[in-house]
């Protein structure tokens, strides 16, 4: 089953914006999701004085009918974190006979949320969210309706001009963290293989005999040079001119791999230009060799959740997995995702200084240790 994508509706401080009909409902999950889900469950967690409110959301993969219960059972946990007043339960499937699809699993989901005494009032089917698609309800009541066009809602309209970028499916978001070029990446995994080794030849970076890669002398040193190499790359990502070539690429992962300077850029990802930090994570996911492209990987899902775009920091959270099985970063992230959190709880995580577990290891002789 995969994890579901947790983020929550765009934040509109003092403005209020009203969603007026079931069809406006369902032209919003893209904007609160960041991207256009597909044969997918969407579970809006409803809130607020009048329970109107949207909150926590959740998307999942449709599952085959073996999956139903044990996805029904994981979506109806995880909504409950929020304390709902109610909730509003979507399917975005095509459909292939003459009832709506996945009718076992939306019935699983609602029978669990209102044994839990959360209502649902709203369930309904789309075969995809573009203007012009037919909406219905599951229920006996017959509802159906037309979706508008997503782009001419009130809710959307005010999603965009608060900079929410709309995707065109979750695909869009994982080619953002692929990797780049096989041939650039093959070249700087070499170039980074004879950096690391040169710095244990001088006793600048000792790889424990057990392998676990620990830095016993940091490699920003006293005097935050580092640190420096970070700083320098966020302030030219925010004037529109980082260049990452081979030797930026190789200096800036050998920096990240510093436990000590790995937690300093977390702290850039809250700091005052989070935007442009977010651009710097980005970009070296994509050009930076396995096993340490988990990093920027990791970097990149905290700079997501402080947005509250639970989606992007799942995806950069499987990237930085795929990277270096086992980082331990990567794993508190997946462990603070399901919670659901909001922005301001990972933003006084990443502010308290509390622990974060170094990297398991680093690069030596050819090899990412694990």
């Amino acid at each position: 089953m995969a994890s579901p994508d947790l983020p929550r509706s765009v934040d509109r401080g003092a403005d209020t914006v009203t969603v007026r009909n079931p069809g406006e409902l369902i032209a919003a999950i893209p904007a609160v999701m960041g991207f256009r889900p597909r044969e997918s469950l969407v579970v809006l967690a409803l809130g607020g004085a009048a329970g109107r409110t949207l909150g926590l959301t959740l998307r999942a993969d449709l599952p085959p009918p073996e999956h139903a219960a044990d996805v029904a059972d994981t979506v109806v946990r995880t909504v409950l974190r929020d304390r709902p007043a109610g909730a509003a339960v979507i399917v975005v499937a095509g459909r292939t006979g003459a009832d709506p699809p996945h009718a076992a699993l939306v019935d699983l989901v609602v029978r669990g949320l209102q044994r839990q005494d959360v209502p649902v009032p709203t369930v309904m089917w789309v075969e995809s969210i573009t203007g012009g698609t037919r909406w219905a309800c599951y229920g006996p009541c017959g509802c159906t309706g037309v979706l508008p066009d997503p782009a001419s809602t009130a809710y959307v309209a005010a999603a965009v001009a608060s900079g929410t970028v709309v995707r065109d499916d979750r695909g869009d978001l994982e080619r953002m963290v692929a990797p780049a070029d096989p041939e650039r990446i093959r070249r700087r995994e070499e170039l980074l293989v004879r950096a690391v080794d040169e710095l244990v030849a001088r006793h600048v970076l000792d790889i424990g005999p057990d392998g676990d890669g620990a830095a016993h002398e940091a490699v920003a040193g006293a005097d935050g040079t580092a640190v420096a190499v970070v700083d320098t790359a966020i302030v030219e990502a925010s004037a529109g001119r980082l260049d990452l070539d081979d030797e930026r690429v190789v200096s800036l992962a050998i920096a990240l791999g510093d436990p000590a300077v790995r937690d300093v850029a977390l702290l850039r990802c809250a700091g005052p230009a989070p935007l442009a930090a977010e651009r710097l994570w980005t970009a070296l996911v994509r050009e930076t060799p396995d096993p340490e492209a988990a990093e920027p990987a990791a970097l990149l899902a905290v700079s997501a959740l402080l947005r509250g775009d639970g989606a992007l920091a799942n995806v950069a959270i499987d990237r930085a997995e795929r990277a270096w099985p086992g980082h331990r970063l990567a794993g508190m992230l997946s462990a603070l995702v399901a919670t659901g959190p909001h922005p301001d709880e990972v933003r006084e995580w990443v502010r308290s200084g509390s622990e974060v577990p170094g990297p398991g290891g680093r690069r030596s002789g050819g090899e990412g240790l694990r």
